[in-house]
């Protein structure tokens, strides 16, 4: 009974400001545009902080002990060997082109580096963006360490049904416009790297 309560106030209070009901897709689409990582689809047990750009959230500075923490210092001390990134293509035509649905290959310079996890029609920037993770393989295919500015110094490209779309890279959230804009609060940023 107060579930309905709620609802109809936040409706009531809502009509002043033309708040929308929005459904899953919605949601869905808002999250990969912001660059928000979904448990079990884009990170798994596998992921560190450091790979998706959420280092920042770990308190490595401070005396507190917790189970990976020897391991994610390590991890630290000698870098990452993928990165979560942003893609938003470039020349990709919803109305007629094939729509990515993740998996994806991800190709950087050419070369392949990694495949895309999560997909979807970003609103706001009205592209197809793509979520996935990057690596560095060496000439012998080995993967090497990857950085920031390997991944910055790229050109991307997104392979959907065969067909290569270009695709612009990030490791940060984009900053969307708003209809009632507010000071950024770095505490609600998905990544900072």
């Amino acid at each position: 009974m107060y579930a309905i309560h709620v609802y109809e106030n936040l409706v009531s209070v809502g009509k002043k400001y033309n708040m929308l009901h929005t459904g899953y897709y919605a949601m869905r689409s808002l999250r990969i545009e912001k660059f928000y990582a979904f448990w079990g689809q884009d990170l798994d047990s596998t992921t560190t902080p450091l790979e998706c750009g959420r280092g920042f959230r770990v308190k490595l500075h401070k005396d507190i002990d917790f189970i990976g923490r020897e391991a994610l210092e390590q991890q630290k001390k000698e870098g990452v060997r993928r990165l979560y990134v942003h893609l938003q293509l470039q020349d990709h035509n919803p109305e007629v082109d094939p729509w990515a649905w993740g998996g994806e290959p991800i190709y950087r310079d050419g070369v392949f580096v990694g495949n895309t996890t999560t997909t979807g029609f970003g609103f706001t920037l009205n592209n197809l963006i793509c979520l996935g993770f990057v690596r560095n393989y060496d000439e012998n295919g080995n993967m090497d360490y990857v950085t920031n500015e390997y991944i910055m110094a790229g050109d991307y490209e997104v392979d959907i049904a065969g067909v290569r779309y270009s695709a612009s890279v990030s490791l940060r959230s984009p900053s969307l416009p708003t209809k009632f804009p507010e000071p950024q609060d770095n505490r609600y940023l998905a990544t900072q790297s």
